[in-house]
């Protein structure tokens, strides 16, 4: 398909996981694809996929909590491209603990990550959608912005807040025809979902419970493909009067008490 022919975007976490999921399909539906990422090697080789189809796509690994080095490969991918139509928020990290033994510091770095790159990358990329009255800003969310596991405080006030900054976004950009929505993933096999060594959706306690017992209605952990086409949806010509929208693909978790 063909869904995003001429279009550029900017994937921030694009090295694994629903990052590179979503990297993979956006040059698959025509796009050019700027992938950002710490993780250089990996970076390189979803690059590598990407052309390897006949597709575009440049690799720049950068530390998000760098904001000079993140604002000078905006300009990179500008002066490359020319444009930015669609910015995918995606890089966040997870560390676990209770409010009992969480310390200040994880919390800063939490929100650096999965709050402060989201809002830098929109200050740095909204400015030229709204030139080109034009452009699309998707931020991934979770279902823990919802209903929390407990855990993970500093995850769940970054995803959460991410929910409401996007409200905001829509309605700041709307007159300029710039749209921005959210993606709040459920229970994902990722790199993220492994817990010292173990993939927490493979674990006896998971398997039986959200699968079995079917508190997850459709009985399996999600997959980074099942969210890719969320994302390709909101970028795509076929969204059109839907902005400040959080779409939930969890396999109808949310939906079970």
């Amino acid at each position: 398909m063909s869904l995003l022919t001429g279009q550029t975007a900017i994937i921030t976490g694009a090295a694994q996981g629903l990052g590179r999921a979503v990297a993979l399909e956006f040059g698959g539906e025509g796009a050019a694809v700027a992938l950002l990422d710490r993780n250089a090697e990996s970076l390189q080789q979803v690059r590598n996929e990407i052309e390897a189809k006949g597709r575009l796509a440049r690799a720049y690994p950068l530390d998000l909590t760098d904001h000079a080095a993140y604002a000078r490969t905006v300009d990179e991918i500008l002066a490359w491209r020319g444009a930015i139509d669609i910015l995918v928020n995606n890089a966040a990290i997870v560390t676990f603990g209770s409010i009992l033994d969480d310390t200040l510091e994880n919390w800063r770095r939490t929100l650096a990550v999965n709050l402060e790159a989201v809002y830098l990358g929109c200050k740095l990329v909204a400015p030229h959608m709204v030139r080109r009255q034009s452009g699309r800003i998707i931020s991934i969310a979770s279902i823990e912005a919802l209903a929390a596991s407990g855990g993970v405080g500093p995850y769940n006030a970054a995803k959460g807040a991410i929910v409401s900054y996007t409200k905001s976004l829509a309605v700041e950009l709307a007159p300029h025809n710039v749209l921005a929505n959210a993606v709040a993933p459920g229970y994902m096999r990722t790199p993220m979902s492994i817990i010292d060594g173990v993939d927490e959706t493979t674990r006896p306690d998971f398997v039986e419970w959200y699968i079995n017992k079917g508190k997850i209605p459709l009985r399996r952990a999600g997959l980074p493909e099942d969210v890719a086409g969320t994302v390709i949806f909101l970028a795509s010509g076929y969204c059109r009067y839907m902005t400040g929208q959080t779409l939930v693909v969890d396999g109808g978790l949310t939906s079970t008490f």
